[in-house]
C-alpha cells in the first residue's frame, strides 16, 4: 500500500491539483490530507506533495509522518513556502533536516547546489496543456483568492486561485497575451502556456523558478516591468523530468 498526502483545499486550486496520483498509476494507493493525518504508514511507502510544504507549519506534519517509521518516504514537487525575511536573515534557501529523512527528494525549486533534486509541480501532466486556446485578452489578472488585495476594476478579465474547474482556470489564462499574479500556480501555469509572467511576489515561493518572471513593486504597475518567458519547451521539460521520477518511484518502492 502506498499512502498520499499533499493539502486537499478545494479553495485553492493549485494545492488541490498537485498530487502525483491524479496523473500517474501507483497500483494500491490511498489519498489524503496532509495535517493531522493518521494514515497507518508504518513499514509502509508514503508521498508527499506537491505544494509549498517546506513552511514551518506544514513542515511539522511532515516531520510527524516520517516519525511513524515508514519503509519508503517520498517528496514529489513540494517548494519554499514563507516569508522573504526568514530567507534573508539565512542569506540562503532553508532546507528542513527532515528532508535528509526522506528516500527520494523531488523539489520545484531551482536553486544552485541541488539542481539534482528539481522537479516541477506534477499538475504540468494534466491534459488541459495539450489544449490550444485563442488568445482574447492582451492581459488578464490572476490573484491568490486570500493573499491578493488587488481590487479589480471594470473591464479587468480576472480570475482567483479558489475557482474549482481546472479546464476552466487553463482556459482563462490560455486567453491571454500577459498574465498579472500573485498566484504562484497562476505563474507556472502560464509559463507552461508560453504566456509573458508579470508576479507580485508576496513569499519567497517565486524566488526560485527556474525561468524568473517580472517582478512587479505593485500589481498596478505591470506596464513597468519588462516581459518574461519561460523556454518554449518548459511544458515538455517539465513533463519529462516527472515521467523520470515516476520510473524512479517505481523502482524505489517495488
Amino acid at each position: 500500500m502506498i499512502y498520499e498526502v499533499h493539502r486537499k483545499t478545494k479553495n485553492n486550486i493549485g494545492d488541490y491539483w498537485c498530487n502525483p496520483s491524479r496523473y500517474f498509476d501507483f497500483g494500491e494507493i490511498q489519498s489524503g490530507e496532509l495535517l493531522h493525518n493518521r494514515f497507518p504508514i508504518k513499514d509502509q511507502s508514503i508521498l508527499i506533495g506537491g505544494g509549498g510544504l517546506i513552511h514551518k507549519k506544514f513542515s511539522d506534519h511532515i516531520q510527524r509522518l516520517l516519525d511513524k517509521g515508514p519503509a519508503t518516504s517520498i517528496i514529489w514537487g513540494i517548494g519554499h513556502n514563507f516569508s522573504k525575511k526568514h530567507e534573508s536573515k539565512s542569506l540562503q534557501p532553508y532546507y528542513p533536516k527532515w528532508l535528509d529523512r526522506v528516500s527520494l527528494v523531488g523539489i520545484r525549486d531551482w536553486i544552485d547546489g541541488h539542481y539534482n533534486s528539481y522537479l516541477p509541480c506534477v499538475s504540468c501532466m494534466h491534459p488541459a496543456f495539450d489544449k490550444t486556446y485563442k488568445v482574447t485578452n492582451d492581459i488578464v489578472y490572476y490573484t491568490h483568492a486570500f493573499k491578493s488585495k488587488y481590487q479589480y476594476k471594470q473591464g479587468d478579465a480576472w480570475m482567483k486561485n479558489d475557482e474549482k474547474d481546472f479546464d476552466k482556470v487553463i482556459e482563462f489564462l490560455g486567453s491571454a497575451n500577459t498574465i498579472v499574479t500573485d498566484s504562484y500556480h497562476g505563474a507556472y501555469w502560464g509559463q507552461l502556456l508560453g504566456k509573458d509572467i508579470r508576479v507580485l511576489s508576496w513569499s519567497v515561493k517565486f524566488d526560485h523558478m527556474k525561468y524568473p518572471p517580472s517582478y512587479l513593486s505593485h500589481i498596478t504597475k505591470w506596464k513597468e516591468s519588462s516581459p518574461s518567458y519561460a523556454s518554449k519547451d518548459f511544458l515538455n521539460e517539465s513533463r519529462n523530468l516527472n515521467k523520470q521520477f515516476y520510473n524512479k518511484v517505481l523502482k524505489l518502492i517495488s
